[in-house]
């Protein structure tokens, strides 16, 4: 009888053990909830996977003021595009912090924008000196707008380092600018195209 109580003892400490290894948080956790849930269009509390300024990630990121049009419905379209994988994730050696590489595959969001601009404004020029309404023009804009975007590829790499850092035994991701290439990465090229453009 001994021995039975003293087997399911260890068989009970050995599941205990296995237990709370398999319940130890890995430093990718939150990016990985973030990016599958951010793609599906879930409402969840975006701002929780964060440790810093993330103002503009309200309860419901997807959501507009404004009626969507053409444009916004593309645009969203193609930034919900991308495809990720971790490559590879190191943490320090005190445990709080940590980098995560993930490789975007998107469409080039910002050659997109970039070529959008160019012809756009070309065309809007023209329209503009040959008396054309507000509504020509804008109605212009929308078909240079889907004509680029529709001729693009989802053939954009990017690899990005994404700081995470450990919190009250929470994995977050780090907030504010500190992880800005994360954004830019998810967006195929878009905010540090808007930079070049912007000349900044």
């Amino acid at each position: 009888m001994k021995k039975l109580w003293l087997s399911l003892l260890i068989g009970i400490l050995s599941l205990g053990v296995l237990s709370s290894c398999a319940a130890k948080p890995k430093p990718e956790e939150p990016l990985t909830t973030f990016l599958d849930a951010f793609k599906n269009k879930e409402v969840i509390d975006y701002a929780s996977l964060f440790n810093g300024d993330v103002s503009s990630m309200t309860s419901d990121p997807f959501s507009t003021e404004e009626t969507p049009n053409e444009i916004s419905t593309k645009m969203m379209e193609m930034i919900l595009a991308y495809e990720y994988k971790v490559k590879e994730s190191v943490t320090a050696q005190d445990g709080l912090t940590a980098v995560v590489t993930i490789e975007f595959t998107t469409i080039d969001i910002g050659q997109v924008f970039k070529d959008f601009m160019t012809e756009y404004m070309t065309r809007a020029f023209e329209l503009a000196f040959s008396g054309a309404t507000e509504e020509e023009i804008t109605q212009v804009g929308i078909e240079v707008f889907l004509e680029v975007s529709n001729a693009a590829a989802k053939d954009k790499i990017t690899t990005v380092d994404v700081d995470m850092v450990k919190e009250d035994g929470k994995w977050m991701i780090k907030g504010g600018s500190d992880n800005l290439a994360l954004f830019d990465g998810l967006m195929g090229g878009l905010i540090t195209s808007m930079e070049d453009m912007g000349g900044e």
